[in-house]
Order: C-alpha cells, then sequence, then structure tokens
C-alpha cells in the first residue's frame, strides 16, 4: 500500500506503543524505562497520559532518528538542538570554517535528498502525529472533563509548535503570501492505511496553530513536573514566538508579558549557557544527563562546537561584526581570541557554553576566568525570560507606545550595569532590538536567521566571515526555505513534484 514519506516516520512503530499490549520502548520512560502500556491502559488515567506525553518530551531532545533509519542519528541530525544549530548556522554571527553543519553554514543543504531536509521534516511530522495520537485519545476517553481540557491543552500546544517551526523551515514567513502552498496538515493519527494530504496554504497551517495554541493559553495551568514540560507560561512563550510571525503586535506583546509571569531575568546565569534549569530565567528547556538512562546527546551538545581544547569538534566560530557590538562591561562579552590574524575566521571564540575545567583563558575583555569544556550534561533552553522582554519591546515599538524602550533596556541594563536608554524610536528602535536578540541569543537558537526570514530582511554576512560565504542573500530568497523531501513525493499521491516542490 502506498503511504506518504512522514507516516515512515511516524506509523507502525509509534502506533504499536499505544495499540500493542506490552512491547518496550524507551520514548515513552522519563527518566527511567518503563514498561510500555496498551491503549486501553495509556487513557485510562491521568499517569497514563502523562507516561505518554514523558516519551514525547524526551523524543524531542534525544540522539533522535526516523523509523526506518534514513534520517536522524548522525551528529548534526540529533533531534531538537539540531533544529537550532542549524538555524544558527545559517545566519550572520556564527562562523563555521569547517566541520559539521558547513553546508547549513554555506547555506547549500536543502535538496530533497539532503539529511537535513528529510530529518527535519520527519521529526516534526513524527512528534505532531504523537500529539494527535494523544488528543484523539483523549477526547475520546472517560476521564474527568477538566483533565481532558488539561490534556488536550497541552497536546494542543505540542501540535502548535511543531507545525509552527515546520511551516517555518519549508515556506517563507506568511507576510509574504499567506495563500502560498504550505505543508500537508493532519490533525488525526496516521497509520499505514492513511492516504497523504496535499499542502494546505500557509494561511491554512497558521489556522490551524493559533487554533491550538489558543485553546492551549485558555485552558493550561502553571503546574508541571519539569521545565521540559508545556504549562501556561511556555504556551504563553509559544505564543508570543507565533504572534510575532504573524506580526500581530498587541497579540505577541499580551502574550511575551505572561509569559514571564513569576520568572525573571538572571545574568549570572548567562556566562554558564543557562545550562541550570533552575535559572528563573528558563521559562522552557530540555535537560541532559548521562545518569539517567543515557539521556543526554553527547558531542552533538552545543559545548562540542564551541570548545577549544581538542576534545570537541572545535568548529563554531563568532563573527567579529557581532563581537564589536559588546561592551567591555558587558556579562554577555564572554570572547577571547584563538587567531592572531584579525581577518581570520577563526579569530574569535566564545567561553559561553560548556562546563568549566581547570585551564584558564583570558577574555578579550582582559577577565581571566576557566575555560569551558564539552559538557555532556548541559540543558538546552529553548524560551527565557529575555525573550520575552525583546518580543515585547519590538511588537510595542511596531504599535508605536511610547515606553518600548523600557523592556529593552530591562535587559540591557540587566547583562550592563552602565547601559543606558539609546532614544532611538521607529525603525532606529526596531534595529537595536533585532541587534539586542542577537547579542543575547548568539549560539543558542539562531534567532538572527529566524529574524531575517520574519522580517523579510537580506541575510547580510560582514566582518571576518571567509571572502566565499561574506554573501549577502536577497530578502525571501528560496535559499531560505527546503524543498520537500523525495520521499514524500514518492509515498504521498495527493503531492505532485512539478507544481507542489519549493523553487
Amino acid at each position: 500500500m502506498k503511504r506518504q514519506l512522514s507516516l515512515l516516520y511516524i506509523g507502525a512503530l509509534l502506533l504499536a506503543v499505544v495499540t500493542g499490549s506490552g512491547c518496550k520502548k524507551e520514548f515513552i520512560t522519563d527518566p527511567k524505562p518503563t514498561d510500555a502500556v496498551s491503549e486501553d491502559d495509556v487513557f485510562k488515567s491521568v499517569s497514563g497520559v502523562r507516561s505518554y506525553f514523558s516519551g514525547i518530551y524526551r523524543n524531542m531532545r534525544r540522539q533522535w532518528s526516523n523509523l526506518d533509519n534514513t534520517a536522524g542519528g548522525a551528529t548534526d541530525t540529533w533531534g531538537y538542538n539540531s533544529i537550532n544549530l542549524a538555524r544558527i548556522n545559517k545566519g550572520t554571527d556564527i562562523i563555521n570554517p569547517g566541520g559539521f553543519y558547513q553546508f547549513d553554514y554555506r547555506h547549500e543543504n536543502r535538496e530533497p535528498t539532503y539529511r537535513r531536509t528529510i530529518f527535519t521534516w520527519g521529526f516534526f511530522y513524527e512528534h505532531i502525529n504523537q500529539a494527535n495520537v494523544i488528543i484523539k485519545g483523549v477526547t475520546a476517553s472517560t476521564l474527568p472533563a477538566a483533565d481532558k481540557k488539561l490534556l488536550e491543552a497541552e497536546a494542543r500546544a505540542i501540535r502548535a509548535w511543531f507545525y509552527f517551526d515546520l511551516i517555518r523551515e519549508f515556506q517563507h514567513t506568511i507576510a509574504k503570501d499567506a495563500n502560498a502552498p504550505g505543508v500537508p496538515l493532519y490533525t488525526e493519527p496516521t497509520g499505514l492505511e492513511n492516504e497523504g494530504k496535499p499542502r494546505g496554504t500557509i494561511k491554512e497551517v497558521y489556522d490551524l496553530i493559533n487554533a491550538d495554541i489558543e485553546f492551549a493559553t485558555q485552558s493550561l495551568g502553571t503546574g508541571r513536573l519539569v521545565k521540559s514540560d508545556i504549562n501556561i507560561n511556555v504556551a504563553w512563550g509559544m505564543a508570543a514566538r507565533i504572534y510575532l510571525e504573524q506580526r500581530r503586535w498587541a497579540d505577541a506583546k499580551n502574550a511575551a508579558q505572561k509569559a514571564r509571569a513569576g520568572y525573571s531575568l538572571d545574568a549570572a546565569s548567562y556566562a554558564n549557557g543557562f545550562s541550570d534549569l533552575g535559572s528563573p530565567e528558563v521559562i522552557w528547556g530540555f535537560p541532559q544527563a548521562t545518569d539517567i538512562g543515557g539521556q543526554s546527546l553527547y558531542y552533538g551538545t552545543p559545548s562540542s562546537f564551541y570548545e577549544k581544547t581538542g576534545n570537541g569538534y572545535d568548529n563554531l566560530f563568532v563573527n567579529s561584526s557581532l563581537v564589536a557590538s559588546f561592551a567591555p562591561t558587558d556579562v554577555r562579552n564572554l570572547f577571547f581570541l584563538t587567531s592572531g590574524n584579525p581577518n581570520s575566521a577563526q579569530r574569535f571564540s566564545t567561553n559561553k557554553f560548556g562546563s568549566a575545567i581547570a585551564e584558564e583563558v583570558e577574555l578579550i575583555t582582559g577577565e581571566v576566568v576557566p575555560l569551558k569544556a564539552t559538557f555532556f550534561n548541559e540543558a538546552l533552553p529553548m524560551i527565557r525570560v529575555a525573550e520575552m522582554y525583546l518580543v515585547e519591546a519590538e511588537a510595542k515599538a511596531e504599535l508605536n507606545e511610547a515606553d518600548a524602550g523600557v523592556p529593552l533596556l530591562a535587559v540591557q541594563k540587566s547583562r550592563d550595569a552602565s547601559a543606558t536608554a539609546s532614544g532611538n524610536t521607529g525603525a532606529a528602535l526596531i534595529t537595536e532590538i533585532l541587534l539586542e536578540r542577537r547579542k543575547e541569543f548568539y549560539g543558542e537558537l539562531g534567532l538572527d536567521y529566524l529574524d531575517v526570514k520574519r522580517r523579510q530582511l537580506p541575510l547580510v554576512r560582514t566582518g571576518n566571515h571567509p571572502a566565499a560565504y561574506r554573501f549577502t542573500i536577497p530578502a525571501n530568497d528560496n535559499r531560505f526555505i527546503m524543498k520537500i523531501p523525495q520521499k514524500e513525493f514518492d509515498s504521498n499521491k495527493k503531492l505532485n513534484p512539478a507544481t507542489d516542490q519549493n523553487g
């Protein structure tokens, strides 16, 4: 029977977990392995559904590979962190002279048979399907209405988030053309008997995303077991990004303010890359720990790409133009020299990520600090308070609100006590906010790249990028989007490669 590509990742093994009786599978455990449960049991109790959620969260952050072993399982396709690192490499602020993610850095990694494309498509659709399994199972269950609402809300937040990140990878921003082809939409669990779906429009994709995230923000509470779970604050943080992408400025401002309720800026944790999820600044994050059943990305973790001890990959450096934007008194100014050549792509490294070792390094500020090395237990922050302040600032600036500079200054003062308000307004203020987002999140989420896409700007590389990659990519260039995997066309007959493939 014919089947679409996403079913190759999603289908038989996932559905076996909820329909089989007693098979063992690691992705329904967190943090220690437990037996899988039957469909009758998983939706009979809140604890059964929570076990399923734990498996989804574990699967999101683990060394992921798809069900037919054609994607994932490589150092640059090891789960959600690989999505972030690919975006980081596509942007303006990180330099990759060679090594893992170099083809993303070169903007050459979008063809339909490449593992980046296959991995990204499969990773998102697998988790969308897992969310659909929960939504359907909970809705049909006999659980109390209040429990059903909370569980459905959490699953719909997951689904909203993955459709949002999926559409951002495979299409331009909605502001460019809301009626352009989006991605196939699935709201029911898929199996081998399911037919494929055609591409919905970008607007149709966002209609589903908006409905899901609005249900989540209206239904979730603050409680959760660990910071990798989605609660109301995480849902509002997701909503802030989703609304910002759609230029729903008032909604983005409101969501950002609600997301950070009960959380606070934490400058002291910046130098450790917020690797401790106990920080009051981390709203949502993925833990790693080598002592709980191998739940670590090991050398797929961010610090292995930045460390300079020879034990990691040592292949990511920082653009001199970004380095020059930091004041010496800024706690984020964690750069040190790794090349005496001022034009070298390897001129600047960062001490932001990893775990301190006995060796010391002198930062360009003159401060001598312990050098950071690969840290296998390095947590992966996904949403931080600082971002919510900057979302609020941008939204207020777009709304021409007089106090738009206030949330921006809150971040600046937290990171540099000597910072003062610039007095910028209008376009100049927005430019300042976008720069602050780059300074705050370099090496973490790829926000510089995503901001260029959503604001329909050219991607301009300056400074000490290698000459071949010190280029300008025009706004809305097709290099910003990946092509649909060839396997999807081979399996999904609702798609026509002649008309449905991205350019």
